[in-house]
């Protein structure tokens, strides 16, 4: 694969029907599209995900629209949806779940549910230990996590994240603000 060739490039090749310019577009993607995915749905979800996320690009390759917005754009789009309809029916199958529990049952669910408090008792040296780092973000609000992660792991621009998002330029920014005071909040 030339890492010369844009995204453009490569889609027009697989329309033209060169079968194996998908799997470069696959290649590009899957990495981040896993390390984006895993922070929202978690790292056991997230390749069933991101497989989610490529059949669903090769079946709308045809629709996409480089003067709308980038192909990354495109695709971090198509994740940010695929992993909010999946949470939305874990959501709905969870709530099933507990309506039909009962008492035992009840008892054993909020048993599992892990202590809030024990964050207060992490030492703060761990803060640059990457799983105490996944930890804090999962306590975000998922508007702030998605921001963050965009930014600083995908390093996409806010105007990017933007459009992912569906969200004006000044509230991914603002956001941005919120979701470093919020990490400073609880590091402190």
């Amino acid at each position: 694969m030339s890492l010369n060739e844009t995204d453009e490039e490569i889609i027009l090749q697989y329309i033209k029907g060169d079968g194996n310019a998908f799997k470069k577009l696959i290649d590009r993607y899957a990495s981040s599209l896993y390390n984006f995915t895993s922070r929202l749905v978690g790292k056991n979800e997230a390749p069933d995900i991101v497989q989610e996320i490529f059949i669903k690009t090769w079946k709308n390759i045809h629709r996409f629209n480089p003067l709308k917005a980038s192909f990354k754009t495109w695709i971090f789009t198509i994740g940010r949806n695929t992993a909010t309809d999946f949470l939305r029916k874990k959501k709905n199958l969870l709530f099933s779940d507990l309506e039909s529990y009962d008492d035992e049952g009840t008892t054993e669910f909020s048993e599992n549910i892990a202590d809030e408090n024990l964050l207060q008792d992490i030492n703060l040296k761990r803060v640059e230990d990457s799983q105490f780092l996944n930890n804090m973000l999962e306590k975000l609000n998922h508007n702030y996590r998605d921001v963050l992660v965009l930014h600083y792991q995908e390093e996409m621009t806010f105007a990017e994240i933007g459009e992912i998002l569906g969200k004006s330029l000044n509230t991914v920014k603002s956001q941005h603000r919120r979701a470093i005071a919020e990490l400073r909040k609880m590091i402190k």
